[in-house]
């Protein structure tokens, strides 16, 4: 067991995900003594060989023990969705394209009836915020903004546990964790933001804190009837961000 064991042993977690890396973190949770919940939509992911047991809905979450892992065919967002209207799990570990945190958002407030729109027209101030070296990737029509100190042409170390204060790799000095600049990005610029920290558990694995997760939800539920929003999730290294325009 790693120095990780006692945070997590009996913890239940949310995968979304079972490829390559949904099954990494799966292996992981599954030796540290968590619960561990997996959502694909493919039946045959890799993380399907993995699991204590194939579920057919998520009541199978009261019935796992330490340890023990469930294996759930669908929509990873739409089964976290689910699992929130009734149990707020420990840690969501986003293995599914693009941002899986704005993917929740998106459809939680759909639920409530609001209708969301890329909210493009703030981009170029955001990038202003942020050093040109670290952009990775904007999707303008979607109003996405991808982040990172790794240069795009490399590729991180394998289970890489990043200094503070310098890329491993590279050995390129950091500004500030992630997060960080992506909440000074949208400063002033957004009615609300929030940049959910993905906490590494060990080498090249990271989850975001279910509390803080809902907690967001819920606050998001009391705005105004028109609002614009900025989510985003990133760690130390590496963040993606969310720009949307959310209406009654």
């Amino acid at each position: 067991m790693s120095q990780n064991c006692m945070m997590l042993k009996g913890k239940l977690v949310f995968v979304m995900g079972g490829g390559n890396f949904g099954t990494k973190a799966l292996k992981y949770l599954k030796a540290e003594d968590a619960k561990v919940l997996v959502a694909d939509v493919n039946p045959d992911c890799m993380a399907k060989s993995e699991v204590t047991v194939q579920a057919a809905d998520l009541d199978v979450a009261d019935s796992l023990v330490d340890g023990q892992a469930a294996f759930l065919v669908g929509d990873a967002v739409d089964f976290l969705l689910s699992l929130l209207g009734t149990k707020v799990p420990d840690l969501v570990v986003t293995a599914i394209p693009g941002n899986a945190a704005a993917k929740v958002v998106a459809g939680w407030l759909s639920k409530l009836g609001y209708k969301l729109e890329p909210y493009r027209t703030v981009i170029p101030r955001v990038l202003e915020n942020i050093p040109k070296s670290l952009v990775s990737f904007v999707d303008e029509d979607s109003a996405v903004i991808v982040v990172s100190y790794m240069p795009s042409h490399m590729r991180c170390r394998e289970n890489c546990m990043p200094p503070k204060d310098f890329c491993a790799s590279t050995g390129r000095p950091k500004l500030t964790s992630m997060d960080k600049l992506l909440e000074f990005s949208v400063y002033n610029l957004m009615d609300t933001s929030t940049i959910l920290r993905s906490r590494q558990l060990t080498g090249g694995l990271g989850a975001i804190d279910g509390k803080e997760l809902y907690s967001l939800l819920k606050r998001l539920e009391t705005l105004h009837k028109t609002f614009t929003l900025a989510i985003g999730t990133a760690c130390d290294c590496h963040g993606i961000l969310n720009l949307t325009k959310v209406k009654k």
